[in-house]
């Protein structure tokens, strides 16, 4: 099997499996070594197809949607902003500010549940530390994946309910 068709293959088993599948199992299936298997996996994942392993084998990431929001707020809305987000399914990508003198300023995040909004909330808090949108009055901006559009459509509808959207 030429290697093209077998990476092609190898994808569509991986996403279509309702698990984690195996790399004894793949190389079983294509007749090839798990060197070989793992060496595809890497290809692919140069190819930026979103396999990761795990434990019990392989599987695909659900491809996820973005969205930017533009947001404002004060220091003491900053957990309600966030729940919102997680609420409505979405994950929190990062927060970055636009500085007049520094350009775009970016913090990562990944905050998709309320437990770790929490976590960051009483991060801030502990540590004494201000967060990025002090630089900017409270305007900032937000990258946010989730499921679907309908889910980032959700997200828009709560930040606008809460008067934090920034329409353009």
């Amino acid at each position: 099997m030429e290697k093209e068709v077998r990476l092609q293959a190898i994808y569509d088993m991986i996403s279509k499996s309702e698990g984690p599948v195996s790399g004894t199992a793949l190389s079983k299936k294509f007749n090839v070594s798990r060197q070989v298997i793992v060496q595809d996996i890497a290809l692919l994942k140069a190819r930026n197809v979103r396999i990761y392993a795990t434990h019990k084998g392989y599987v695909c990431s659900p491809q996820r949607v973005r969205r930017v929001f533009s947001c404002f707020h004060l220091n003491d809305r900053m957990e309600e902003e966030m729940n919102a987000i997680v609420d409505c399914g979405g994950c929190i990508e990062n927060v970055f500010v636009k500085h007049n003198v520094y350009g775009k300023l970016e913090a990562k995040m990944n905050i998709s549940s309320r437990k770790q909004v929490k976590e960051f909330i009483d991060s801030i808090s502990q540590n004494q530390a201000k967060p990025l949108t002090d630089l900017t009055s409270g305007y900032h901006c937000h990258t946010v994946s989730a499921q679907s559009k309908e889910d980032l459509d959700s997200i828009e509808e709560s930040l606008r309910k809460l008067h934090i959207l920034q329409e353009a």
